[in-house]
């Protein structure tokens, strides 16, 4: 198994869209700034690339109060940046099976949010 810990303020779903709604040149912003954001994060820790299909999980510490929907929106971000650093050959089925999210509302509030994400690679096709 391998892991990864992205510390990123994310934007979450509602406002990215809210974002998008008033200017789309703005969200296109906000997406190319976390994802390099995450993919300066994995070039740092080195990650060893899977040679397989992978589930993956994501544990999810935040200091507000989302909703789980707009917070598991951020991997969208993490898997573009981690495919772009080259940790992950692509992010579509033929690599990635299961996706599976945890979210954990941290009573002591960290600096910046942050997700942890691990991978295992698998045989089932």
């Amino acid at each position: 198994m391998n892991m990864i810990v992205i510390r990123c303020d994310f934007v979450y779903l509602n406002d990215y869209i809210d974002s998008e709604r008033t200017n789309r040149i703005i969200a296109s912003s906000i997406k190319k700034k976390l994802t390099n954001i995450v993919i300066k994060q994995c070039l740092y820790a080195n990650c060893n690339k899977p040679k397989r299909k992978v589930d993956m999980t994501f544990r999810w510490h935040v200091k507000g109060r989302h909703d789980s929907d707009n917070i598991a929106f951020a991997k969208k971000y993490v898997l573009d940046g981690m495919v772009k650093a080259g940790v992950l050959e692509n992010d579509n089925p033929k690599w990635v099976r299961h996706l599976k999210d945890y979210i954990y509302h941290d009573v002591k509030k960290p600096n910046l949010d942050y997700v942890e994400v691990s991978w295992e690679e698998t045989d089932d096709e």
